[in-house]
């Protein structure tokens, strides 16, 4: 294992690990490792007390994922060195899909001072705490005491010595109780109503047909077809993760929205990548073409220039 993760807390901003987190350094302002496609804890609470979603892959979406995958992968295995690890992948599943979800919960009650909202936060992480105190269980007498690969705190230990953390957390947010009530905002019950429950996207069936190439110094047009939305946008970006992405409004035309990826862009030795980010409502938004129910495949689509071989070199 490269490293055991180190508890990060929803309460108490961290003063050494995570030094990549945006300030204040807690759980919920983490970055997802794509976050243009993923967004953060505490932005995806914002977008539940708003009423107005983005498209991106919420936390919530990504615990679902994770629980079902962790119930996949509970399936006994015969060799014991793989039934340790898979159970071991399993645990750290259940355990950060019910801290997503707890974070967002947290988030909600932070905002709001909601005692409901605290309460399910608190019910996510012991059950997350379970998650990895099973986990941890099952390593005794199988790794040592002491993995390290490293001279960092974070890079040596077992999974049983983060535990301390992780209790530690929950007694800050069970101190919360004593302040919380219960507000009676309905917007809040619906926040935690998502937060708590099975997540869907949208599904309105669009159309759109990927030109086999582009040519350089020359606009590369789109179009995406299907009913009439509250908005449409294409996101773009070169094939190149140093670059960032670029977007654009859709304009409706007939039957179909378009939009037009420009010459000066296109006039790049690089492949261009894009995708779609729809909206049927304020509160109802989804990527095209986004993943597969089996989360197979990618999420956006992939464009060489007429010069360029299949790996994109021209």
């Amino acid at each position: 294992w490269p490293e055991i993760y180190t508890n990060q807390s929803l309460v108490e901003p961290s003063k050494t690990e995570y030094s990549d987190t945006p300030s204040p350094k807690i759980f919920g302002n983490t970055s997802p490792l794509d976050p243009q496609l993923f967004s953060r804890i505490n932005d995806f609470a914002d977008e539940l007390l708003r009423g107005e979603r983005s498209g991106k892959y919420s936390p919530i979406e990504v615990a679902q994922w994770l629980e079902d995958l962790a119930a996949v992968a509970a399936q006994p295995v015969k060799a014991r060195r793989v039934d340790i690890n898979v159970a071991i992948q399993s645990g750290l599943g259940r355990f950060f899909a019910a801290k997503f979800r707890a974070g967002v919960l947290y988030a909600i009650h932070e905002r709001t001072g909601d005692r409901e909202a605290l309460e399910e936060a608190l019910k996510f992480y012991h059950t997350a705490r379970a998650a990895w105190a099973g986990l941890a269980e099952k390593t005794k007498g199988v790794y040592v005491p002491d993995i390290t690969v490293g001279e960092l705190p974070w890079l040596r230990g077992h999974w049983l010595d983060r535990l301390p953390a992780i209790d530690a957390d929950i007694s800050l947010l069970e101190k919360r109780l004593l302040s919380a009530k219960l507000s009676g905002d309905p917007t809040v019950k619906a926040a935690i109503a998502e937060a708590t429950g099975r997540p869907r996207r949208p599904a309105i069936a669009m159309r759109h047909r990927a030109p086999n190439h582009f040519r350089r110094n020359q606009p590369l047009a789109l179009e995406l077809t299907g009913p009439v939305l509250l908005s449409a946008r294409l996101h773009y970006r070169h094939v190149n993760q140093a670059e960032c992405w670029q977007s654009v409004v859709m304009s409706r035309k007939g039957q179909a929205y378009v939009a037009a990826i420009p010459d000066a862009y296109a006039d790049s030795p690089y492949p261009l990548q894009y995708y779609f980010e729809l909206k049927s409502a304020p509160d109802r938004a989804w990527l095209y073409p986004g993943f597969a129910a089996d989360l197979a495949g990618q999420p956006y689509y992939v464009i060489r220039g007429l010069s360029q071989d299949a790996r994109g070199n021209p």
